[in-house]
């Protein structure tokens, strides 16, 4: 190289030495972080500015080792990516863009070794550091260009600036700085001569013209990317290259400069970004990213201002006319959006008139306009109204590009237009309400600049402290957003679709991306509240989750859908299908897709052999598939038959039953048929569970099931005051039988309100006048069935806490074998199931106490609620077993001792549920596009390891002698089995595990099985309970998860404590204290292997849980200790 192009700067040349040599050895000491080429497409950029955010030597100016102080703050918001303002020796007479050396730090702000650590500092907590790469001009105190003025006109060294001998050259190049500078040229005495810049006079541009020039600039972008930085903002690029003629803006030599740098970048440099900011239109910003050979990113500046435009002016037009206008890019290029940063917000690149309402909406205060545009912060354009702050940054997150938040506005931080220039929006960072706003400990005359004050913006107001403390806060908002957008690619790398409803007023567009759920994004533009009616035919059947939230909306069917807004309200929708339904959401009954019509004659009472023939053959087999309460959907269904069909006498319906062959079984299940005719009721749940249309002459109506129609109900309640038995064809008699309690229903009358809670379960529910519930019992088995008969044994015993019974509706057979057929009981005034409280409460509880300052004080009170009622779960379940262990003359509810055989065969049914198990963990861990992440895949691959020695840990865990009674037990016992009403508990669902056999389901076990049950739905609900659509930063989700493990712990010792309580109380002790722990231990392995065995065959995606729980219960067995989920080892009492 020349002498004359060795570089200037006062970095030593050492201090880059050889470049291959650099970028071997810096390379590979960088962190590790992803190594996706695109990751910046999913990135989050946080600006900051060093000399604002944080001042660590208390100098009064922020510097590095303040910047790394606060990483963790960066960290905890979501963001990924931290673009770092000029931080060079500068004059800063343009806040650091009159750069005087380019391979240094100011000394205000650090050193080289402070810059490191902070590059190190971000890299380990996942992040990564963009910084200003200024290349089109320098400061005039540079040496470049001190070297320049006094170099010999035409010389190598003048030549790195652009000179002139007349300031009349490039007359058609418009002057950016309108409001301070006359001209683009400037006379400088020294050299005798003009020279070129379109930023201030102290910054003359750099002539890419000499190919000196490029390789300066080259050298300056391996220094720095040798150092660790992962991108470069590549400032004012529309600017490079001057010609005659021209406007001296996106010239093809300005991409010809490009190109260079961008080759340099791949060839050595791989997984790094070159962002360009060039303030032009739509069109001509696309030229930046060449054909994948140029830029990476660039800013989309059109949108931003069009963004506060559609918000002033409550109408979607200028962001679906800009949308429109935006060519599609590249697919390795990506569009940086943003609300706000460092300089004005720009009005260059709209229109004369768009401008003028713009500053008349935004800055009616003429001092808030500069240049083009307008010196405001977020939160003084938004008037600090909360709503539209909100609504605008859920605009900027789930546009497409990659979003740009500008520090402070996660606060809403004003602004002080009374500082010249641009300096009014650069404020120190409000931390705290300490002095200067926790920003620096130095005297207030010496900061760098004045801290905002007053009773509005001044960081007394608003601060990160007071913020993060209070859960309800803008800056907690925004960690959750910010974790709500990371948890979707699609929002980053999807495409975009706008719909178009008629009232203009909604913004309505989806995100799309495949293999991911379509996103829907619905924003009202407009200060009043808003109804909307979106046309969503195409994503029929699937069901919008809210994703703030994770709240299920209704399904979306074929008709419009109805959304209403309270003013800038906003809504982003996950679609989802049947399969990614979250297990919480029912979807709605599924109709028909087109009714065929039986004849009926004149007179005709029953059905026909035609009617009979059209049913089985065309409609039932259809129809029953479709139904949830059918339980071999996974199976061929080869034949349909209507098995009985018996019509009840006045009551309008006929108790059917229907048989199914599957597989290599046949079915039965209970389906009342009943005709509605024409308009008889409007209850819409009889069309959806319709299964023909019925023609008798002119008169038009529907077969339906019976169940969904009023007159079910009274048919039913009326029969059992009548105390009827109604003869069938097949000799046997469906009985209605009341127990002693039925007359506290007299006040009923004929005709009570019906409500429907359930008509697509296992079994179907309703609801008669807020007093009794009518379960109708589908699948149809013979014997004695266990929750008639322990409903009626607890409401005999005077068992408080589960609904009593109040009658039974049984077909008995010939043989006097009793098929139940439906169940009246007590109808429990509640707040809903325990599981979905225990949901909401840990999600509500959890992402509050995750955000406000860790203290003791906080989590005990939280925990105290959810203890209360897990310790209220423990004590009403031990009362139900200390009541079903008491003497009773009827011998199917007497306690018994266990003997060595009930034991045996306790241990071998857990082996077995073990082996099964096992097996199907050998499957999943060898399948090899499974769907079983890296560490479950080795934890079952671990337990599949140790078979032997498990089966063997289980026999010798549990004594063959054990002092134990056997009783009557819930059998399928879990949260959904209770409800909450007022601050008591009460269990419900008597029948046991649908699965097993009746007689199963009613033999005498230990009651630690529903104990068991109980633990393992705990640990179930600590994991749905956790967010679906978020992506917190690694900090806050390890602080969330370390809250979930707590509250699980804690409640499932204070449901332990609760339930030995109740237990102690019983005549007999129900298991001896020493055997409690192996018992407990025994079936919690055998209800985790029967999880797993279901999870991998309804949710592979969740089998890490139950493993996890079976994983922990087996190192327990084996002596050994492993984190996992499972139930807390009992004390021994």
């Amino acid at each position: 190289m020349k002498r004359e192009d060795q570089p200037l700067d006062s970095a030593a040349a050492a201090q880059t030495g050889s470049a291959e040599k650099a970028h071997t050895s810096r390379r590979a000491s960088k962190p590790a972080l992803s190594d996706d080429p695109l990751w910046y497409k999913d990135a989050i950029i946080y600006q900051v500015h060093v000399k604002s955010f944080f001042d660590a030597n208390n100098d009064g100016v922020g510097d590095f080792p303040g910047l790394i102080a606060k990483l963790d703050y960066i960290a905890e918001l979501g963001v990924d990516t931290i673009w770092l303002l000029p931080f060079y020796p500068s004059p800063r007479r343009d806040d650091g863009y009159d750069i005087a050396d380019y391979r240094n730090v100011h000394p205000d702000y650090g050193t080289l070794s402070d810059l490191r650590r902070f590059i190190q500092g971000a890299h380990a907590r996942g992040m990564r550091v963009v910084t200003e790469l200024v290349i089109n001009h320098t400061s005039d105190q540079h040496p470049w260009f001190q070297r320049a003025r006094r170099a010999k006109p035409g010389s190598n060294h003048r030549n790195y600036y652009v000179w002139s001998d007349t300031d009349k050259k490039y007359e058609n190049t418009r002057i950016i700085f309108i409001d301070t500078e006359p001209s683009n040229w400037t006379h400088d005495p020294v050299a005798g001569a003009y020279y070129w810049h379109r930023f201030y006079s102290h910054q003359p541009d750099l002539n890419f013209d000499n190919p000196a020039v490029l390789r300066e600039v080259l050298q300056v972008m391996r220094f720095w990317l040798d150092m660790g930085i992962d991108g470069l903002r590549l400032d004012a690029v529309p600017y490079l290259v001057e010609r005659e003629g021209t406007s001296n803006e996106n010239l093809p030599e300005t991409h010809a400069v490009l190109k260079r740098i961008r080759a340099t970048i791949d060839a050595e440099y791989p997984n790094r970004m070159l962002l360009a900011e060039a303030n032009q239109w739509p069109e001509d910003v696309q030229e930046y990213f060449g054909n994948e050979d140029e830029c990476h990113m660039a800013f989309h500046f059109p949108l931003m201002p069009r963004i506060y435009m559609a918000i002033a002016s409550e109408d979607r037009f200028p962001i679906t006319d800009i949308m429109r206008q935006t060519p599609e890019l590249p697919p390795s290029c990506q569009w940086a959006i943003f609300l706000r940063n460092h300089d004005e917000l720009t009005l260059e690149m709209v229109t004369d008139s768009e401008r003028d309402y713009l500053w008349n909406t935004y800055a009616s205060d003429r001092r808030a306009r500069l240049n083009l545009g307008i010196r405001r912060r977020l939160a003084p354009l938004m008037e600090r109204d909360r709503r539209r702050i909100e609504l605008i940054n859920s605009l900027l997150l789930s546009m497409p590009g990659t979003p740009v938040i500008y520090y402070g506005d996660e606060l809403g931080m004003g602004d002080n237009i009374h500082l010249g220039d641009r300096d009014g929006v650069r404020t120190p960072m409000q931390w705290s309400s300490d002095r200067n706003g926790g920003f620096s400990r130095a005297d207030p005359e010496q900061l760098v600049l004045p801290p905002v004050m007053g009773t509005l913006y001044g960081f007394d107001a608003i601060n990160v402290e007071a913020q993060t403390r209070d859960p309800h806060s803008l800056l907690n908002w925004t960690r959750r957003m910010l974790a709500t957008r990371r948890s979707k690619r699609a929002f980053g790398r999807g495409t975009i679709r706008f719909l178009r409803p008629s009232n203009r007023k909604i913004l309505a567009y989806v995100r799309e991306m495949e293999g991911e759920a379509p996103i829907l994004c619905v924003a009202n533009l407009s200060r009043a509240p808003q109804a909307v009616e979106l046309d969503l035919s195409e994503f029929a059947g699937r069901s919008p989750v809210e994703m703030t939230a994770d709240s299920v909306f209704p399904a979306i069917g074929q008709l419009t859908y109805l959304l209403t807004f309270p003013p800038y309200g906003f809504l982003w929708f996950l679609l989802c299908s049947n399969e990614d339904r979250p297990s919480w959401a029912q979807a709605g009954s599924e109709q028909l897709p087109e009714f065929i019509t039986l004849v009926l004659r004149a007179g005709q009472t029953g059905p026909t052999p035609e009617n009979v023939r059209l049913l089985e053959s065309e409609v039932l087999p259809s129809y029953l598939s479709r139904r949830r309460w059918f339980a071999s959907k996974d199976q061929k269904l080869h034949a349909v038959r209507l098995a009985a069909l018996t019509t009840i006498p006045d009551a309008g319906f006929a108790f059917t039953e229907i048989e199914a062959d599957v597989g290599r079984h046949t079915e039965r299940y209970v389906l009342p048929l009943a005709i509605s005719w024409g308009t008889e009721t409007t209850v819409p749940l009889f069309m959806q569970l319709a299964l023909a249309r019925v023609r008798r002459g002119r008169n038009i109506g529907h077969l339906t099931d019976a169940f969904a129609l009023p007159l079910f109900a009274h048919g039913v309640l009326q029969k059992l005051r009548e105390r009827a038995v109604v003869p069938t064809v097949q000799k046997s008699e469906i009985r209605f039988v009341p127990t002693a309690r039925f007359d506290e229903l007299d006040s009923l009358g004929a005709t009570p309100e019906i409500r429907w809670i359930a008509a697509e379960q296992s079994n179907s529910s309703l609801v008669i006048g807020d007093r009794a519930v009518l379960k109708l019992v589908r699948r149809l088995i013979g014997g004695i069935h266990p929750e008639a008969e322990m409903s009626r044994h607890l409401t005999e015993i005077g068992y408080a806490n589960t609904a009593p019974l109040y009658g039974e509706v049984v077909r008995v057979d010939p043989q006097g074998v009793p098929h139940t057929l439906a169940l009246l009981q007590g109808f429990i005034d509640n707040q809903g199931d325990a599981w979905n409280w225990v949901l909401d409460y840990l999600r509500r509880v959890i992402n509050e106490l995750v955000l406000a300052p860790e203290t003791e004080d906080a989590d005990s009170e939280k925990l105290e609620g959810y203890r209360a009622l897990t310790g209220t779960i423990g004590r009403r379940l031990g009362e139900l077993h200390a009541a079903l262990a008491a003497p009773s003359d009827d011998p199917a509810f007497a306690a018994e001792k266990a003997t060595r055989a009930d034991v045996r065969g306790w241990i071998d049914g857990a082996r077995s549920m073990l082996e099964h198990a096992l097996d199907v963990l050998a499957a999943e861990a060898a399948k090899e596009n499974g769907p079983l992440d890296e560490e479950t895949r080795a934890l079952a691959q671990e337990l599949v390891g140790r078979r032997a020695a498990l089966g063997t840990a289980l026999e010798r865990h549990v004594p063959h002698d054990v002092d134990a009674l056997r009783i009557r037990v819930h059998g399928d016992f879990h949260l959904g089995q209770v409800l909450i009403a007022q601050s008591d508990v009460y269990l419900i669902d008597f029948e046991g595990e649908p699965a097993r056999s009746l007689e199963e389901r009613r033999m005498k076990r230990s009651p630690l099985v529903d104990v068991a049950g109980m633990l393992r739905s705990l640990s179930y609900a600590s994991a749905a309970a956790q967010p679906v659509s978020e992506n917190a930063p690694a900090q806050t989700a390890d602080r969330k998860r370390a809250l979930f493990e707590r509250f699980l712990e804690e409640g499932q010792q204070s449901f332990l404590a609760g339930y030995r309580e109740a237990v102690g109380h019983a005549v007999h002790p129900l298991v001896a204290p020493q055997a409690e722990g192996p018992l407990l231990d025994l079936f919690l392995v055998e209800k985790a292997a029967y999880e797993v065995r279901y999870e991998a065959a309804n949710r592979p995606t969740w089998l890490g849980l139950p493993l996890r729980g079976l994983s922990m219960l087996a190192a327990r067995m084996l002596g050994k200790t492993d984190d996992g989920d499972a139930a807390p080892a009992p004390a021994q009492t």
